[in-house]
C-alpha cells in the first residue's frame, strides 16, 4: 500500500513537472515569436525613414504650402503669385547701404494684381524663402527669410511680390480684407500705406 502511495505521488509529481516544462516551452515561444515581431517592425520603421528624402530649399522660393499664405489665400483673399529677386548689388555693400534698408520704391496695380517692389540688405551670399500675411487686421506683412551661406557682406537686394485676388470668396460670400498699409519684415519703420506709388527714376 506505501508502494502504491509512492507510486502515485511520484507519477503527479512528474505530470506537474511535464505541464510546467511545456508552459514554460510556450512561453518562450511566445516570447521569440513577439521579439521577432517588434525586430520586424523596427526594421521596417527604419527602413521608411531611410527611402524618406528630406528636400532642402533652393535659390529663391514662395513657401506655397506654409500656414500663412494658406490663410492669405482663403481668410484674406489674396494669393502671392511671383518674386522676383535680383542678385547682390556688389556696388553697394557695407558702408552707406543701409539708407536703402526696407525702402518701398513702388506699388502698381492692374485690373487683376498687384506687384510691390522694395529694397533689402541682407547677407551678401543670402537666399530667400518668401511669403506674406494680414496682421492687425488690415496690413499686408511681406516676409522674406533669408538662408544659405554666410559671406563676410552684406548687400542691397531689389526685390518685387505679386499678389493677385482669390475670386473663389466670392463663391462662398466672403469679402477680401480690405489692405490699408504694408510693411516689411515685421518691421513697423517700413509701413507705408497701400496704394499706387510710382518708382522714382
Amino acid at each position: 500500500m506505501v508502494k502504491y502511495l509512492i507510486n502515485n505521488k511520484l507519477i503527479k509529481l512528474l505530470v506537474i513537472i511535464t505541464v510546467l516544462i511545456n508552459c514554460d516551452s510556450n512561453t518562450n515561444s511566445t516570447i521569440t515569436a513577439s521579439q521577432k515581431s517588434e525586430k520586424k517592425v523596427m526594421i521596417d520603421t527604419l527602413n521608411i525613414i531611410k527611402e524618406q528624402k528630406v528636400i532642402h530649399p533652393k535659390g529663391n522660393q514662395i513657401l506655397d504650402n506654409s500656414e500663412k499664405l494658406y490663410n492669405l489665400k482663403w481668410e484674406n483673399g489674396y494669393i502671392l503669385n511671383a518674386i522676383n529677386i535680383s542678385q547682390c548689388d556688389n556696388s553697394k555693400t557695407d558702408e552707406g547701404v543701409y539708407e536703402f534698408e526696407k525702402k518701398i520704391d513702388s506699388i502698381t496695380f492692374t485690373k487683376d494684381s498687384f506687384t510691390i517692389t522694395f529694397k533689402a540688405v541682407e547677407n551678401c551670399c543670402s537666399e530667400f524663402l518668401c511669403e506674406a500675411e494680414i496682421i492687425n487686421n488690415d496690413t499686408l506683412n511681406i516676409i522674406y527669410n533669408a538662408y544659405g551661406s554666410h559671406c563676410y557682406c552684406n548687400c542691397l537686394f531689389d526685390m518685387s511680390f505679386k499678389f493677385s485676388y482669390n475670386n473663389r470668396l466670392n463663391d462662398i460670400n466672403v469679402e477680401r480684407t480690405n489692405i490699408k498699409s504694408i510693411i516689411l519684415n515685421n518691421n513697423l519703420n517700413s509701413k507705408i500705406k497701400f496704394e499706387n506709388i510710382v518708382k522714382a527714376k
